[in-house]
């Protein structure tokens, strides 16, 4: 029986309410507490400026104005379609976690040592990271496992930030090493030691915002499989050395065009195919 604490950017965020629901739903988890930041604080809005530069209003305009669902349930590889299909009717954190009995808390920050105190009394085997920022090394000792992370690149060839997108403006004549990986969080970015992979095919007419969007629940997927193969014993942790991969940062506008107009190449030839 593994014991689960969840930490979740926002109280409305999709991919922690679709996780969480199916981890109380799952024989042999047991979900000991869900951790959200709240939406707005001036220490997360300064780093996430630094971090996304004007990306950062579209971001907000999708997760807080809009809501994550607003434009995806019609499609049939998004999360949202996932969530309808899988019976998700909460619409935030915080009313799941009633429903459930799940104790529930909000934090400007998941380091502060309120939120330590709160975990240590929990005793979680692993720490379940759906977003919320970087995680320092008082909070990543708490577990007994480890805390986990899904991370939207294949591992440890790309860490960090566009990592969908890197990999298209790196591909010669070769197919972009796109995918997603399961792993355990350290103190650096992306360089815990690796539980699973799946590699993410490019389909004929893809766009980066196609693919983003099929990428969306395949991490849900990996994230309860990966789950279930650690409660079974399956999962062995893979140890990365720093020198395997490197951390990649957001991709500069013009790279971003050079790279979706490379994609475009690779998916109108892949439709030439069929």
């Amino acid at each position: 029986m593994l014991k689960l604490v969840l930490f979740a950017p926002t109280d409305r965020s999709l991919y922690s309410r679709l996780l969480a629901e199916l981890i109380v739903c799952e024989e042999g988890f047991v979900l000991g507490g869900i951790v959200a930041r709240r939406m707005l604080s001036w220490k997360r809005i300064r780093g996430e400026l630094r971090r996304d530069g004007p990306r950062l209003l579209r971001k907000v305009a999708r997760k807080l104005v809009l809501g994550e669902e607003h434009t995806e349930t019609a499609q049939p590889d998004s999360l949202a379609a996932l969530a309808f299909l899988e019976g998700l009717r909460a619409p935030t954190l915080s009313r799941l976690a009633r429903q459930h009995g799940v104790p529930y808390m909000k934090t400007i920050d998941h380091n502060q040592p309120v939120v330590e105190e709160a975990l240590r009394a929990m005793a979680p085997d692993i720490i379940v990271f759906t977003g919320g920022g970087l995680i320092r090394k008082n909070i990543l000792a708490v577990p007994t496992l480890g805390i986990l992370n899904c991370h939207a690149g294949l591992l440890p060839q790309y860490r960090g930030m566009d990592v969908v997108e890197w990999p298209v403006l790196e591909a010669e004549d070769a197919v972009p090493q796109i995918g997603l990986t399961c792993h355990y969080m350290d103190k650096g970015v992306d360089t815990g030691p690796i539980l699973t992979l799946r590699r993410m095919q490019v389909f004929p007419g893809d766009d980066f915002k196609t693919l983003r969007r099929r990428i969306e629940p395949e991490m849900v997927r990996l994230m309860m499989a990966t789950l279930r193969g650690i409660e079974a014993g399956d999962v062995t942790p893979l140890e990365q050395a720093d020198e395997d991969g490197r951390q990649y940062f957001v991709m500069h506008p013009r790279l971003k065009m050079y790279a979706e107009r490379k994609l475009a190449q690779l998916s109108n030839s892949l439709r030439s195919l069929q």
